[in-house]
């Protein structure tokens, strides 16, 4: 496996998040008990039975009586701006933790949104799975990479690598979704340049644009044969439902982006929230997030996310990055594609 971390130490500078005081498990277990309640927020794929089986596995495991109350996530970005604001004007959160993406994590961080804990001494959670300086903690991850449908194009006729989606012979069958940052994330490899070119290219192949969902649902229907970046929640979602869409194989890199989880800062269930960010990172967490969403942390040995990014070259989303370029990069990459 080769995890890119552009510029050196960008997701664990500091395994111990600078201000973090030392706790126990039974502390927080004990905490928890009494605040009895978390609130929580989390993909709206997730569904209230997925939130109410999560509940179920974190009461079992510690002997607690939590009750979730799950939010569904709209827009994440307007929910992360809303944090951020509530913070900002003195008052608390409405929610004790967020489950959203690196990206967002990289808002919650720059508006000092996020709590600290000292995950790695006090609850020995995987160093390799804190970013932007021990603040936050890998949940699962997410792969993307570009798909095809396998009714409407031979596997013998797919792109074989990130270039052969600017053959000539697809000009009019590729979907790219408003997903712009996922080739701003690349370019930590690239380059700008280099990817700049590349944007430009793909941009002349005729595509056709949507939202992810919009990209998932045309390539399923054959109204597109190839999606230039797929998530693959939709790829499992493929899986489970018999729908002929696949990813390439042996693509390499492979983007990875991180759904990300940590106590919010004047959480008014800290210890709630800090137990289900402990919980999601054991075995046990991890399997119930798989049934449910179908993914697990690739920084956690033996889960299938960990196996998948032993294959190749993984891009992970490194913090300067993210501060410096990753927003500023993806307004250009989506205007050179018709977006934004």
């Amino acid at each position: 496996m080769i995890v890119l971390v552009v510029g050196g130490a960008g997701l664990v500078q500091d395994v111990k998040a600078a201000g973090a005081d030392k706790a126990s498990l039974q502390s927080v277990i004990g905490g928890a008990k009494k605040e009895g309640t978390l609130n929580f927020y989390a993909s709206s794929a997730m569904g209230p039975k997925g939130a109410i089986a999560i509940q179920d596995a974190l009461n079992k495991k510690y002997g607690v009586a939590l009750e979730f109350h799950y939010t569904p996530s709209g827009s994440m970005t307007r929910d992360v701006a809303k944090v951020a604001t509530a913070l900002a004007a003195g008052g608390p959160p409405d929610w004790d933790i967020m489950i959203v993406n690196d990206a967002h994590y990289n808002t919650l961080t720059k508006n000092d949104a996020v709590d600290r804990v000292d995950w790695v001494g006090s609850f020995g959670l995987e160093p390799k799975s804190l970013y932007y300086g021990g603040l936050a903690v890998t949940v699962a991850s997410q792969f993307v990479a570009p798909a095809y449908n396998k009714q409407t194009l031979k596997p013998s006729d797919a792109p074989k690598n990130w270039d052969g989606l600017l053959d000539p012979k697809l000009k009019g069958k590729i979907g790219v979704a408003s997903s712009t940052h996922h080739w701003a994330r690349l370019a930590q490899l690239w380059g700008d340049a280099k990817t700049t070119q590349f944007v430009k290219a793909l941009a002349e192949q005729k595509i056709m644009k949507g939202r992810v969902p919009e990209i998932y649902t045309r390539l399923q229907l054959g109204e597109v044969q190839v999606a230039a970046t797929m998530v693959d929640d939709y790829i499992i979602v493929a899986r489970r439902t018999g729908a002929p869409v696949v990813f390439v194989e042996n693509i390499d890199p492979v983007i990875v982006t991180q759904w990300l989880g940590a106590p919010l800062q004047k959480a008014k269930h800290r210890n709630a929230a800090i137990l289900l960010t402990v919980f999601l990172s054991t075995d046990e967490g991890q399997a119930v997030w798989e049934k449910i969403m179908g993914q697990t942390s690739m920084y956690i040995k033996g889960t299938s996310a960990y196996k998948r990014a032993q294959k190749g070259t993984v891009i992970a989303l490194d913090a300067k990055f993210a501060r410096t370029e990753l927003g500023k990069l993806s307004r250009k990459y989506g205007k050179m594609l018709g977006y934004r």
